[in-house]
């Protein structure tokens, strides 16, 4: 595999706010079957890994539950307009056939993440002309070890994607929900990579990015007034607490299914997440299986 040049940064017109940003980043994942029929939903975001000189691989990250058994799924692109924004009326449904070979599990089984790389999707996109707007993220707002000890136990949190199934389907938009962080982002829940979000977690929901943003200021740990703006993702949506009818408390995958189904366990408004520093185990992956070369002077960041 040679070096993929995604067109986001071309894609995204000067003067896109932040939240624009993030509700372009995102799209809706739907799992079928062999007829078809779309069985269940998910979220997933476009992240860009390697992203260094000019050369990335693109790739739709979100959970390994999301996309196990999937035989297709199909992955909705609003187009661009003639000037190179995003043609909100206009979308295109990639379908992506004989999915199961098409994605990547986490090196780590116990990591519920996944991708798909799509670099040669986009480009047969634009061979049919079809011409994809989207933005994306990258490794640059995952929050190193610095940025993390410079966070409060509470912090506010973004989160984007498509509860139940629940999204705007004439202009192809996410729902964005607003919440905060239940435990600190920086320490490790249970001695695992993940932390809780107080936030409403539906079927649709995993693999949605959650991301801490500041607006104009927010609060420093000595207490003081910061003047700016805070943009980090902090890490992807899998699973819900509940609380079964015997009291059991029990962290299950997010569900995917928008259907009727019978509820024996209740949700409680938190939110499991995965800490955003476990995609970067992807680019090890990336390398080995995929085949992808590194750019010049592109350095690894490790966690």
């Amino acid at each position: 595999m040679t070096n993929e040049t995604s067109a986001a940064a071309a894609n995204t017109p000067v003067g896109l706010s932040v939240t624009e940003q993030l509700q372009h980043a995102t799209m809706r994942i739907e799992v079928a079957n062999d007829k078809g029929e779309i069985t269940s939903t998910g979220t997933g975001f476009i992240f860009l890994f390697f992203n260094h000189n000019g050369h990335s691989v693109p790739a739709v990250v979100t959970n390994k539950h999301v996309l196990e058994g999937a035989k297709k799924i199909g992955l909705r692109f609003t187009l661009q307009n003639k000037s190179g924004g995003p043609d909100y009326k206009n979308h295109f449904n990639l379908v992506i056939e004989n999915f199961e070979k098409a994605w990547l599990p986490h090196p780590d089984p116990n990591v519920d993440l996944a991708v798909i790389p799509i670099g040669h999707h986009l480009q047969d996109m634009r061979k049919l002309n079809k011409l994809p707007f989207f933005t994306s993220i990258d490794q640059k707002i995952i929050p190193t070890p610095a940025n993390l000890k410079s966070l409060l136990p509470l912090e506010d949190v973004l989160v984007v994607g498509y509860p139940d199934g629940i999204f705007d389907s004439a202009n192809n938009l996410p729902i964005f929900r607003r919440g905060i962080t239940a435990t600190p982002a920086y320490i490790d829940f249970e001695g695992a990579k993940r932390f809780l979000i107080d936030a409403s977690i539906f079927p649709g929901s995993s693999g949605s990015p959650v991301f801490l943003y500041n607006a104009g200021s927010y609060a420093n740990k000595d207490g003081s007034l910061a003047i700016g703006s805070r943009l980090m993702l902090l890490g992807v949506v899998y699973a819900v607490a509940t609380h079964a009818t015997t009291g059991d408390i029990r962290f299950v995958p997010a569900p995917t299914q928008t259907r009727q189904v019978a509820v024996s366990a209740i949700p409680n408004n938190l939110g499991v997440c995965v800490q955003s520093g476990q995609l970067l185990a992807f680019e090890q992956v990336l390398v080995d299986k995929v085949g992808f070369k590194s750019p010049d002077e592109y350095l690894q960041r490790k966690e």
